[in-house]
């Protein structure tokens, strides 16, 4: 049985093909123009890689926040719920998930068996979300993939005051001018996304094991500064970005056994 999840974020669409217990294949888009078409385009995409044809996917699920666009889907289901799936897959002791995207954050509770129990998303403000980040690094001049890394180089402390992401943007620039070196102005700002984050987890409460979802988790200065400010082990899946297709893939096989 091959079954497939599509997650449509704010910014790109990931798709992942699942058969059973084995992951098939699994790729992200930068969404461009319209959402059946992007999503309709990656799907065919994976599929034509892997050499699956459409008619041998059982049950395709549509997850993201534009989860309903989705037409070539036979179903689909919330992200809160996929990721949650998706992280319990890769670490079946996981109790929190914190979904990191590129709008926003979410904070998820699981069970033991998996199941959603709660959660609670960030406001709309962009000083908590993974384009903030895009911003900093464009004005620090650096790629995207090099500012985690570069901020766990600081050795002087700068820190943000300001939670909105306009007031920060204000604030690094005027660090700029003071002569701050960019690894220190690094470390700040993603000190800042994470105690905004925690401010949001301790509404719900945090319990080990931590997990971390999206594609803002492939930032290892993120990473870091959560295990660090948690004080707990943090787990990032190999592919973070994806958790929230691979969620949408292993409830469309439940569905399929569930019926039968």
């Amino acid at each position: 049985m091959i079954t497939a999840g599509i997650d449509i974020g704010h910014e790109s669409v990931k798709v992942v093909l699942l058969e059973g217990n084995q992951i098939l294949g699994q790729a992200g888009f930068i969404i461009a123009g319209e959402v059946e078409a992007a999503a309709r385009i990656a799907f065919e995409a994976l599929l034509e890689q892997k050499g699956i044809g459409p008619e041998q996917v059982d049950r395709l699920l549509a997850t993201g926040v534009g989860r309903e666009k989705v037409t070539l889907a036979d179903s689909h289901r919330t992200e809160m719920f996929c990721h949650v799936v998706g992280a319990h897959w890769f670490f079946p002791q996981v109790r929190t998930v914190i979904d990191l995207g590129a709008e926003g954050s979410r904070i998820l509770k699981c069970d033991a068996e998996g199941n959603l129990t709660n959660f609670l998303l960030n406001d709309k403000c962009a000083a908590g979300a993974g384009i903030f980040l895009e911003t900093v690094a464009h004005m620090l001049k650096l790629p995207i993939d090099q500012i985690g890394p570069a901020s766990l180089g600081s050795s002087k402390k700068v820190e943000l005051t300001s939670t909105c992401a306009v007031f920060a943007e204000s604030e690094i620039v005027a660090e700029i001018h003071r002569g701050a070196a960019r690894e220190d102005i690094l470390s700040g700002v993603h000190e800042s996304i994470v105690a905004k984050v925690i401010a949001n987890i301790n509404r719900v409460g945090v319990e080990p094991e931590v997990v971390l979802t999206g594609g803002v988790a492939k930032n290892v200065g993120m990473v870091e500064t959560f295990r660090r400010i948690l004080q707990l082990e943090v787990k990032v899946p190999e592919f973070p970005e994806t958790a929230g297709a691979l969620g949408a893939a292993i409830l469309a096989g439940n569905s399929i056994r569930n019926h039968k």
